[in-house]
């Protein structure tokens, strides 16, 4: 079916959660579904088809035709009791168990976008290890609500693979401790509930202070349910209020997206399915809207749409202090594909070079849309009769020239209130001393 551009666009109010460090994604089972691995139903099924027909009809009469999780849970304890923990734990990996190389290019690009979105966490009920992460305990549950800091410019939301942390809540495959922890039954449902209090607590806490983006869930946790519901009590939820969840999901008539949006706090972002040749129901609005969040969201590609064929000259006699924006700057030259042009950084050492380029480039008529430059008091050279560091020497000497473009000096936090004063005073837009304020204003430079 065919989806129009305003379908997908990530609410304002998302993106800005996500930017502030307020937002925690949930992931649910459907988020797996392009690495082509068993749904729960499918799952179940398969378990009891391998141990023998007898108990594929008992698992196949729980199911039914319209499984609820209650039946889900029920079926999962027929198996286990039937086959018993170890038996049933190497029949779940033998039919989730997945090789990272050999992921469809849908599901690795799913899992790439999801992990360069600067979420507060990542939260699954999901036992595959898709995502990696760690086991939900009391060290993490800390770690997620009072983080040592959410910056959404650092590194792994944009160059590295860890991305945000990843907490997997009813247990993972592939290591005795995760198997152990594994909720599946009946009974690993009430062992998680009564006897890890913080589990409860810290879900509680975590839906009552921060945006959730619900992907691939389903809302039939009858727990889960209980525990929203309770929040939204706390909260005084009501109808006009904003919403403090998301969901991306698949073919919600109006209606229900009304009644989730009005008494859930929940808005629904929506897309349309439609059977595909092969039988298979096509999922690919589930992977726009991914696309639409990490679009609105992810600092790479937010300052690459900014940055797309701009001219930046940048002075530092010691180039390597700012390893780290560099890279963030040739990272931006993967989103290329999308942009009219990547972004041109030009490096000088010497106040002198600056000039020289800023004046070539304004006589050839393309001026540079960026200076960044440090202090530099080691570097500081007397320039009419004043004694001063590169940056405002460099600022003095554009001023004198009319060499017109906006300029952030980069520097530390060593009189930083003089600095600057000086600066802004030498048309400087601002002085930066820290990464957050730096990347502030490079976007407001660049709006």
């Amino acid at each position: 079916m065919a989806h129009t551009q305003r379908l997908f666009t990530c609410p304002p109010e998302l993106a800005s959660e996500i930017v502030a460090g307020n937002c925690v994604a949930f992931i649910g089972a459907g988020f797996s579904g392009a690495a082509k691995l068993p749904d729960w139903r499918g799952l179940l099924s398969g378990l009891a088809q391998e141990a023998g027909p007898e108990l594929s009809v008992r698992v196949d009469a729980i199911l039914g035709s319209d499984p609820s999780a209650e039946d889900f849970h029920l079926a999962a304890q027929l198996l286990e009791d039937s086959l018993g923990r170890e038996r049933l734990m190497a029949g779940l990996r033998g039919q989730l168990h997945v090789e990272p190389d050999q992921l469809p290019p849908t599901m690795r690009r799913r899992v790439d976008v999801l992990r360069r979105v600067p979420f507060r966490a990542i939260l699954t009920t999901n036992y595959d290890s898709l995502l990696g992460g760690e086991l939900a305990t009391r060290t993490s549950y800390v770690h997620a609500l009072r983080p040592d800091g959410h910056r959404w410019f650092e590194r792994r939301f944009w160059l590295d693979h860890p991305g945000p942390r990843v907490l997997a809540l009813h247990g993972q495959l592939g290591t005795p401790e995760g198997e152990r922890a594994l909720v599946l039954t009946r009974r690993d449902y009430r062992r998680r509930l009564y006897q890890d209090p913080g589990y409860a607590t810290f879900l509680r806490s975590l839906l009552s202070t921060r945006t959730v983006l619900y992907l691939g869930f389903s809302f039939t946790d009858a727990y889960l349910n209980e525990l929203r519901s309770e929040v939204l009590d706390l909260l005084d939820f009501r109808h006009g209020s904003r919403p403090v969840a998301y969901a991306v999901v698949a073919n919600s008539p109006p209606s229900v997206r009304d009644y989730y949006l009005q008494h859930e706090g929940v808005q629904m972002l929506d897309y349309s399915t439609a059977r595909g040749p092969s039988g298979a129901y096509d999922h690919s609005g589930f992977d726009r809207w991914l696309e639409a969040i990490y679009a609105a969201a992810s600092p790479r590609r937010r300052f690459a749409h900014l940055l797309a064929g701009k001219r930046v000259l940048w002075l530092d006699p010691h180039p390597e202090n700012n390893e780290t924006i560099r890279a963030f700057f040739a990272s931006i030259s993967e989103e290329r594909p999308l942009q009219a042009g990547a972004v041109a950084l030009e490096e000088v050492t010497a106040v002198e070079d600056a000039i020289a380029r800023l004046r070539a480039a304004r006589d050839a008529g393309q001026p540079h849309d960026l200076v960044i430059s440090h202090w530099g008091e080691d570097e500081a050279e007397d320039w009419q009769g004043e004694r001063l560091a590169n940056g405002p020497r460099l600022l003095a000497r554009m001023r004198s020239e009319d060499l017109r473009a906006p300029v952030l000096v980069f520097s530390s936090s060593r009189d930083e209130t003089q600095r600057r004063r000086t600066v802004r005073g030498l048309g400087a837009m601002a002085y930066c001393s820290r990464f957050e304020t730096f990347f502030a204003e490079l976007e407001r430079v660049l709006v």
